[in-house]
């Protein structure tokens, strides 16, 4: 199997696109990247020098279809998608994997999403699609609100008829796809404030008629100030480091000195419970076995009554909002209800 990667990108520097670790975090899964880059006034052309494989479409945005439901960004997707496909469309066993330049993968899951792409190909899938975790405002904040969409299809056959539609955000022509467990992390909505402004500002132009602009940017705005979020206290992308740290963020967490976990050791990753960050885990059947002391800020239910979430702040659930919204898988639960109760990722 042959997986490359494509995508887009414009004025990545002056936007404050993560766009450098996007497309190191792709690489290690992907032969070679297809990126259509357009017009730049910002140094984003010369600072995509330093990638030795990327193969890249200069192009040209056109103003006509500004503002048309962001089919600009769509067209841009799907130049670099047909370029692939030009190289490699005839290869029966070829993939794309697309991200944008706000998304990123972590190295952990490669080596899973090789896998589960390769699980695609054998069902007679000819698409994947992923779980996504919306950062907002903070690195360690996932969204929940209706409005995040809670997966997306990120991998392609080639050789199939899908094409990107709409926004980019999702593919159209798909006939079956594989559901993976793995995480497409979206950074847009966590960078400096000046860009991140000018950057919200171009999105609604990209897609509402400009006589339109206050009316949708005004409602952005209110919809994003009611959006509900849950805290994640993951480990970070290794790329990821340098810019969380340039925020004004931490990398990493203190380890906690004892962690009760009311749950079935048996349904968790060995992965996932080696990552948790204390000096001692212990899981247990049941609230009564955890020492009094610790029941409200060491400890997680994982199936709480309303007793514990009423006598222990525990949270019924942490799913995401949308009506498309899958459960989240028992390893991520798990990630979320300790970082309700500030225990982090190795």
């Amino acid at each position: 199997m042959k997986i490359y990667g494509f995508t887009l990108l414009r004025n990545g520097i002056k936007f404050d696109y993560s766009f450098r670790e996007c497309l190191k975090s792709l690489s290690p899964l992907v032969d070679k990247i297809y990126i259509a880059v357009g017009d730049c006034d910002d140094g984003t052309k010369e600072a995509l020098k330093e990638f030795d494989n990327l193969v890249i479409i200069d192009t040209i945005w056109d103003p006509a279809i500004m503002g048309d439901g962001g089919q600009i960004l769509s067209q841009q997707t799907n130049i670099a998608l047909e370029a692939l496909r030009k190289d490699h469309g005839a290869e029966n066993d070829a993939w794309g994997f697309y991200l944008q330049c706000d998304e990123l993968l972590h190295e952990d899951e490669i080596e899973r999403i090789r896998h589960d792409i390769e699980e695609a190909q054998k069902t007679g899938c000819d698409a994947a699609r992923f779980r996504y975790f919306h950062f907002w405002q903070s690195h360690y904040e996932i969204a929940l609100s209706r409005r995040w969409y809670p997966h997306e299809v990120r991998a392609v056959k080639l050789n199939s008829n899908i094409q990107s539609y709409g926004d980019a955000q999702g593919f159209s022509g798909i006939t079956k796809a594989y559901e993976s467990e793995c995480r497409i992390l979206h950074y847009g909505h966590v960078r400096e404030a000046g860009s991140y402004a000018e950057k919200q500002k171009l999105l609604i132009q990209m897609i509402r008629p400009a006589e339109k602009f206050k009316k949708y940017f005004n409602r952005e705005k209110k919809a994003f100030a009611a959006t509900e979020t849950a805290k994640v206290l993951m480990k970070h992308p290794a790329v990821m480091q340098k810019r969380i740290e340039r925020m004004g963020e931490p990398y990493s967490f203190d380890t906690r000195e004892i962690v009760y976990v009311v749950g079935d050791w048996t349904e968790f990753s060995d992965e996932l419970v080696a990552s948790i960050n204390a000096k001692e885990v212990h899981f247990v059947s049941s609230t009564e076995e955890v020492p009094f002391e610790h029941r409200f800020k060491n400890m997680v239910v994982m199936n709480p009554s309303l007793m514990d979430r009423f006598q222990y702040s525990q949270k019924k659930d942490f799913n995401m909002k949308s009506d498309f919204a899958r459960p989240w898988g028992k390893d991520l639960e798990l990630l979320m209800r300790l970082s309700a109760i500030g225990v982090s990722q190795r």
